[in-house]
């Protein structure tokens, strides 16, 4: 049973993606002003640039692979709204070999340790859990040389 006295509930704010975007602006505005008196913070602007980055083409790639936007449409429209964009540079920058490239060093990293993994287990359902043990050590150890 609710109280007599419940405040009523509020309806959020919606956001434009334009005041979204002018916000996040002031923001990034803001930090460079701190930047410009503390190298940490400059540390972290480079960190928010490779995230930015990362975001782009992954907004990009989505809007091709799930939105159904073909690449040359997405170039026309960043070219309507002032971004230089050609369908080419698009295809470059977000087709598919492009993205497989980006994503392919961390995929191929799970597999190997996957790999591992099981051969860690093999080992140990052969030799017994001793020898399994100290593998897993030496998997969290990077190998030099």
């Amino acid at each position: 049973m609710t109280g007599r006295h419940a405040a009523p509930k509020r309806r959020r704010k919606e956001y434009e993606d334009d005041e979204f975007a002018k916000a996040s602006g002031r923001f990034i505005t803001a930090m460079g002003r701190r930047a410009a008196t503390n190298p940490d913070a400059l540390a972290y602007m480079l960190d928010l640039q490779q995230v930015m980055k990362d975001e782009i083409d992954r907004a990009a790639a989505s809007l091709h692979a799930d939105a159904g936007f073909s690449l040359g449409e997405i170039a026309r429209f960043l070219t309507e709204n002032g971004h230089k964009m050609t369908r080419q540079n698009a295809i470059k920058r977000w087709g598919p070999s492009s993205m497989a490239r980006k994503l392919a060093p961390a995929a191929i990293a799970q597999v190997i340790n996957l790999a591992r993994v099981r051969a860690q287990r093999a080992r140990a359902e052969v030799w017994g859990a001793q020898d399994a043990e100290a593998e897993v050590v030496q998997l969290g150890e990077r190998k030099t040389g």
